[in-house]
């Protein structure tokens, strides 16, 4: 991922922008114009020597090392709360209740060390291998003991990725290092990476989380809840110590209790050390910002309600003097542990709550972002700014989630689609130089979301028109500036780029990185042929394929039935093909790590010529069918895509 800072030009619309305005609030962008910022450039206060934490000074100690990898520098494209929030971000350890390590700033997610009698446990490894390896490098100064276990207290990647950083496949092999995490970790990992939606999930964290984009005033600034999230390394191991709901266990002499409190993700487990009073939130306490109660990048929904009764169990259940937490810096002393943890749970019943009220009056997504907004004692709260989750964004999900996409207008069953009604409004406002003229004249007044919507019509119904989409892109530019919310400004400027042609897709997030697929159980790997079934060329078609793996003694099956594709966790009856290889030779055919030019000297590209060369190196052999029906059967899946996907030209 390139490092280089550019300050990208806005030349090609620079007569509209603005020369002074202030920024707008997001719950206003409906009807309120998103003008041109020019923030006070005023030099913010700087970062402590000695570190900066909520709470009391006792039992905390800060170690700094290195530059701010954040963007810390005020600029009149950034929100100054934004810049703040940057400046928290000092590379460094904390230092926490003797024992327990946290390595702050060093990538969007903070590796805590828990140094025990012989050895140390790690929790919450980065997004990836690199990152983690200056961390560990950090920690490695306070204790050289063997890492004894690793938990992944959920399946996001920022929580396991970077675990080969610590630990190695073999030492686990050995038992000398337990992975542990919750019982649905893999389960739920897959779904979002290989299998599912993991292709648009994955294309929308870098919209959201600013991967495409450069550092800089007109770029990224902070990933809102670490300085930077940057995956280059990703690795997985597979746990061996699954938690249902509660595990009580000591390791390397250390008590602790590890429980499960779904809340930000399903399989949220958090860690409570009682002789050290230490209580590791993990991300039910999501940083110093207001939670992602919904994420704009795209997610199964979270229920707010478990998510704020977790808080209750750890308030209940957990007399902290400390947390710690994968995102944001320590806080220290009881009562202040104590009213984080109150104000927190608070924010989320309370957006929930009045959302709900509201519903209850008729009110649609649109009309809640307006009547739901937290009161000052909650939005002013240390740990709640508007930097990473948001109400705006939150209340519309408590209305999809409780009711659906239907607003109830039916006119909207059925609607035209999009292009048509654009076509058709484009016409009645008198053609395309017409609107693209009102466009520009909302832009020189200052009115960029308007000129957005305008120009919008225009690209939909020509995505090829240029002059528009340059227009619209800087009038996301100018909206993107005025946010502290980092998904929000991070996707208005990505989506700029997107229209202006000048993203570089070679820095996208992969989820399908070898270290990670080797980890994935066989099953996972061939259910997920079922995403890529070219549906409406089964119809009529019955076909089963047998997989049989020599080396696990796993045997497998899919089903082509009249446009659907089921899977077998065993041997299907009377199966037209079965195909035989080691589960290695399936890794590196999915890898693309194996060689299988072979005996053929043939380089195959496609998924069929590719295990045809597997065939005629012996790597694979069929043990029932030919090789016509072997190759019918997988002509009928969509290869796996490297296309970038289109997020805002749609």
């Amino acid at each position: 991922m390139a490092t280089t800072r550019i300050i990208l030009a806005a030349a090609a619309l620079g007569p509209f922008l603005l020369a002074a305005c202030t920024p707008t609030d997001p719950s206003d962008a409906s009807d309120t114009a998103a003008v041109a910022p020019t923030f006070d450039v005023e030099p913010a206060p700087a970062q402590s020597p000695a570190g900066t934490w909520h709470g009391e000074r006792e039992g905390v100690q800060f170690y700094p090392s290195g530059e701010n990898l954040a963007y810390d520098r005020p600029a009149s494209t950034i929100h100054p709360d934004l810049t703040r929030h940057s400046q928290k971000m000092v590379p460094g350890v904390y230092q926490v209740a003797e024992n327990v390590y946290l390595a702050y700033g060093y990538a969007l997610t903070s590796p805590a060390m828990i140094v025990g009698d012989d050895g140390v446990i790690i929790v919450d490894p980065t997004e990836d291998v690199t990152t983690s390896r200056v961390a560990f490098a950090e920690l490695r100064k306070f204790s050289d003991l063997p890492v004894k276990a690793v938990i992944y207290s959920h399946w996001h990647i920022d929580h396991y990725a970077g675990v080969a950083a610590f630990t190695t496949q073999e030492a686990i092999d050995r038992g000398d290092v337990e992975i542990i995490a919750h019982r649905d970790f893999l389960a739920n990992m897959i779904r979002n990476s290989t299998g599912g939606t993991g292709p648009i999930i994955a294309a929308r964290v870098d919209y959201s989380l600013g991967t495409l984009l450069d550092p800089g005033p007109e770029g990224v600034i902070n990933g809102g809840l670490g300085p930077q999230f940057i995956v280059q390394d990703p690795t997985l191991f597979a746990p061996t110590i699954l938690i249902d709901d509660v595990l009580e266990t000591t390791i390397a002499g250390v008590r602790m209790e590890i429980r499960w409190l779904p809340s930000e993700a399903p399989d949220e487990i958090a860690v409570w050390l009682p002789d050290l009073e230490v209580l590791h939130t993990v991300e039910i306490l999501q940083g110093e910002s207001f939670p992602n109660l919904h994420t704009v990048r795209g997610t199964r929904y979270r229920d707010m309600e478990l998510w704020f009764q977790a808080i209750d169990v750890m308030r209940e259940l957990y007399p902290a003097k400390y947390t710690v937490a994968s995102h944001g810096r320590p806080i220290s002393g009881y009562d202040e542990v104590a009213e984080t943890l109150t104000a927190y749970r608070d924010a989320i019943q309370y957006v929930y709550d009045q959302s709900l009220r509201f519903i209850n009056k008729g009110f649609l997504p649109d009309d809640l972002v307006k009547a739901v907004q937290l009161p000052e004692h909650l939005s002013s709260h240390p740990w709640l700014g508007d930097f990473y989750g948001g109400v705006p964004h939150s209340v519309r999900q408590v209305y999809y989630g409780a009711l659906g996409w239907f607003l109830g207008d039916p006119t909207f069953l059925a609607p035209k689609h999009p292009s048509v009604s654009s076509e058709r409004y484009v016409e009645l406002m008198g053609g395309r130089d017409a609107v693209y003229r009102a466009a520009a004249d909302a832009a020189r007044a200052g009115d960029h979301q308007w000129a957005a919507e305008l120009a919008t019509h225009l690209i939909r119904n020509n995505n090829a028109d240029q002059e528009a989409r340059d227009l619209k892109a800087e009038a996301l530019r100018q909206i993107g500036y005025t946010h502290t919310n980092n998904n929000w400004r991070n996707w208005y400027l990505t989506s700029a780029e997107e229209l202006a042609g000048t993203i570089d897709f070679s820095r996208r997030l992969d989820v399908q990185a070898p270290d990670m697929l080797r980890a994935f159980p066989t099953a996972n790997l061939i259910d997920g042929f079922r995403y890529r079934l070219k549906a409406e060329e089964v119809l009529d078609v019955h076909m089963t394929m047998g997989f049989r793996f020599p080396d696990t003694g796993e045997e497998l099956g899919l089903e082509i039935r009249r446009g659907i594709v089921q899977f077998y966790e065993r041997m299907p009856d009377s199966p037209d093909v079965v195909m035989e290889m080691d589960r290695a030779t399936l890794d590196g055919l999915i890898t693309g790590e194996l060689d299988m030019g072979g005996k053929t000297g043939v380089h195959p590209e496609t998924p069929q010529d590719k295990l045809g060369a597997l065939f005629d190196s012996g790597a694979a052999r069929l043990t029932t069918g030919t090789p016509q029906a072997f190759a019918r059967f997988f002509s009928y899946f969509e290869p796996i895509s490297s296309d970038p996907i289109p997020i805002t030209i749609n």
